[in-house]
């Protein structure tokens, strides 16, 4: 020990060149390391993201507050605001360009949309939050055709301003066209200008019945096919439709090679005394397609 002190002192410049040489080696295994790890965080956020808009996902959305005026003006809704809250927040929202959804809770706007992150060209999935509260509203208003129909309310937002929400509502049938009667929402607020409708709420329909044995044995499993022919139909009948209800019941005809079952249709009824409308499904057992039709 006492000759490499010796040697140590001897020898400064020496021990002073390999100590600089193990610093930087020390040093850029170290920056190596940080930028390695910074790039593959990065590269997993962006992918993450980009998924969550082909599997639907929702992000995580901070939360909000209403304003102590907004609570006043909400606390003292009339029974008819009340009904109106109540049938926007009920509603699948999706936009009427195909760019987004939105959804409506408590006094809350929740814009869903993609958009570009500035670090690459990959899509990521944003939203926008606005806390809102129905402050007064205008008479409803008809075109000379009877087609569609509007209410414009007035809002006041979280910085106190007041913008203009229009609720539209469509009746196809005034035009001797097919289809259930839709809403459309825009909103000055909004991020989407194009606004909001019901109208494609079919894409994402609730079929629980596809996960019944019976009714998957019955059509021999194929119940991804049958989804798909149950959306085309309600987007071209019952595009409001949110949930296809199931009674249990499937007819066997082995004399015509088929399977019969039905579905009630679950929509955005604009009124309480709107029925119900039903589909019955043949199956062909043959030719393995399915054929619906209205019941009337």
């Amino acid at each position: 020990m006492n000759k490499l002190i010796e040697f140590a002192k001897n020898n400064t410049m020496i021990v002073a060149g390999v100590a600089a040489v193990v610093l930087f080696i020390a040093m850029n295994s170290l920056t190596s390391c940080v930028a390695h790890s910074n790039g593959d965080g990065s590269s997993q956020q962006q992918e993450q993201s980009a998924s969550e808009i082909q599997s639907g996902k929702k992000s995580k959305t901070r939360k909000v507050n209403l304003t102590d005026e907004q609570k006043s003006v909400i606390g003292n809704y009339s029974n008819e605001t009340k009904s109106v809250i109540e049938t926007l927040e009920n509603i699948k929202w999706a936009a009427v360009d195909d760019a987004g959804a939105l959804d409506i809770k408590d006094g809350v706007f929740t814009e869903t949309h993609s958009d570009t992150d500035s670090s690459s060209s990959k899509p990521v999935v944003k939203k926008t939050v606005n806390t809102f509260a129905i402050t007064a509203s205008d008479q409803l208003n008809i075109d000379q055709t009877g087609a569609v129909s509007y209410k414009l309310f007035t809002i006041v937002d979280g910085k106190g301003k007041d913008h203009i929400l229009k609720l539209s509502t469509v009746n196809p049938a005034a035009n001797g066209e097919g289809g259930d009667t839709y809403y459309q929402l825009t909103c000055d607020l909004f991020k989407n200008a194009n606004g909001y409708t019901n109208n494609r709420s079919a894409e994402n329909v609730t079929i629980s019945a596809l996960d019944d044995p019976n009714l998957s044995k019955a059509i021999d499993g194929r119940t991804k096919a049958l989804k798909q022919s149950l959306i085309e139909y309600l987007l071209a009948n019952h595009a409001t439709a949110t949930e296809l209800i199931w009674d249990g019941d499937v007819t066997f005809m082995y004399s015509s090679n088929a399977v019969s079952f039905s579905f009630g249709i679950q929509t955005t009824r604009v009124s309480e005394s709107d029925s119900i409308p039903r589909v019955n499904v043949t199956y062909h057992t043959d030719t393995h397609e399915f054929e619906e039709a209205e019941i009337q």
